[in-house]
């Protein structure tokens, strides 16, 4: 996200309306929706509230109001280095109707798209709100999906760059999900354009000599991962089906990967179609984890069966010059050097593990996918209490899963491992390649186990799905 706005203030309440004003001409100025923003300039001052009165109780303190824009969204947080605030904010859906503090967190949770936590260490903590800039309930009434007569199959590639070419991925989108696809913003003409302006997506249509569109994909990029895209929004059309055109899609994928020098790549096949976990691994991909539970059960795809979809995650490293320093912990170091010598890139284990004197996290909640993703940079003596609050605010929520992420390239990466074990998270694998640091990949789904024999793999990913039940 770009900064647009820091303001520094005292723990004083007479700033809130001053801040307010301040926001509300921002907001104005960069093309927020007014009706959204309204909703979130209601959770803004709630949250600005209680920080204020909380962080430094009985003592003067600074904090940093910031303002971020994304493509499609704006993010107010508030941030300083006064007592943790992350507790402020939770709440048990069971008992909104009769305590005040959940019903409270409960309406500011409802006024706005996200609300997210992040811990700095040193640095203090830093929570935000983040609000789409138009309004989803626009679309009320979408086409309706139409069968179209295949006038030929000679198919070919071509990155989207126009108005038009961005209507076409749209319609071919929601020929498969209908309105329920993940991420809302590639259902708008303005937000899908200005996310390919700004390097944060490569989209591509597959159209016939006609000018049919047979389908569309994607390279999206991610701030987890940097230098290493993701294969994503791939939809074929059912009436071009049975021409190999995923093996077309990531060919292409590595083609753009060579030419742009892309550090690597990622695919992520579902863990129900084993025709495109082939594709990946034909085409030099290493299975490196499965992301079970991972798309919620709502949403409208024919693989997905009234339940969580899983996904195999896999990397194809592309710069042979890249190296990785990692500290596994020495149960899983077998694990991650099989994982590491399959990419076949130059690599360093260590083993001089030191714990951080702070922990660096960040929580978020996704209500679209029903879920908590957990990222863990650093891990200091305090994190088991930090996964021990995350997991009962997201049985509180209703969220179905969480996804902890933790640094592999750090040398505290061995105790937030035995602090999540602890907690219950079990191994998913590792997501190596990306120039901020390798993951290792942990989940939890509460009151509840994976079911592994569900999985439908092949090849790599079956012997990984051995390797992660047998404990890596």
């Amino acid at each position: 996200m770009e900064k647009l706005v820091s303001i520094e203030i005292w723990n004083d309440k007479s700033y809130i309306l001053p801040i307010l004003s301040f926001l509300d001409s921002a907001a104005s100025q960069f093309g927020a929706d007014i009706i959204r923003y309204n909703r979130m300039r209601f959770a803004l001052c709630g949250i600005l509230r209680i920080r204020i009165e909380n962080c430094y109780p009985g003592t003067r303190g600074l904090l940093h109001v910031e303002v971020f824009r994304s493509r499609t969204s704006f993010e107010i947080s508030i941030r300083d280095k006064g007592v943790p605030g992350w507790q402020d904010f939770s709440y048990d859906l069971n008992r909104v109707a009769s305590d005040e503090t959940s019903l409270r967190n409960y309406i500011l949770d409802q006024c706005v798209d996200e609300i997210g936590i992040e811990k700095l260490g040193k640095d203090g903590q830093r929570i935000y709100v983040r609000q789409r800039m138009k309004n989803p309930m626009d679309f009320k009434k979408p086409e309706p999906y139409q069968p179209m007569e295949v006038l030929d199959t000679n198919i070919s590639i071509r990155t989207v760059e126009t108005e038009q070419d961005v209507i076409e991925a749209i319609r071919c989108i929601y020929s498969e999900y209908g309105y329920t696809y993940g991420y809302e913003s590639l259902y708008y003409v303005d937000s899908f354009l200005r996310a390919i302006q700004q390097g944060q997506l490569i989209s591509f249509l597959a159209v016939n000599d006609h000018g049919q569109t047979a389908g569309h994909f994607a390279l999206s990029f991610s701030e987890f991962f940097k230098g290493m895209p993701e294969i994503s929004s791939v939809v074929i059309r059912k009436e071009f089906r049975g021409l190999k055109m995923f093996s077309k899609f990531v060919e292409h994928c590595v083609k753009i990967a060579e030419e742009r020098h892309f550090r690597a790549l990622m695919g992520q096949p579902v863990a129900y179609h084993t025709a495109s976990q082939k594709v990946v691994l034909y085409n030099g991909f290493t299975a490196t984890s499965l992301l079970m539970s991972y798309i919620a059960a709502d949403l409208e795809s024919e693989y997905n069966k009234g339940e969580r979809l899983d996904l195999c995650a896999s990397v194809r490293i592309m710069d042979k010059n890249a190296q990785s320093t990692v500290y596994p912990p020495k149960e899983l170091t077998a694990f991650i050097r099989k994982v590491y010598d399959k990419l076949g890139w130059s690599y360093e284990i260590r083993d001089d593990y030191k714990q951080a004197e702070h922990t660096q996290i960040r929580i978020e909640d996704s209500s679209t996918l029903r879920m908590t993703r957990i990222v863990l940079n650093e891990t200091g003596e305090d994190l088991a209490q930090f996964l021990k609050d995350t997991v009962r605010d997201t049985i509180h929520k209703k969220n179905e899963m969480i996804e902890l992420m933790i640094c592999l390239s750090s040398p505290s990466c061995i105790y937030g491992y035995e602090a999540a074990k602890e907690s219950g998270f079990v191994l998913s694998g590792v997501i190596p390649g990306g120039e901020n640091g390798d993951y290792l990949l942990m989940q939890l789904l509460p009151g509840e186990k994976f079911d592994y024999d569900r999985l439908v793999l092949f090849g790599e990913f079956e012997e990984l799905r051995d390797e992660i039940v047998n404990g890596g």
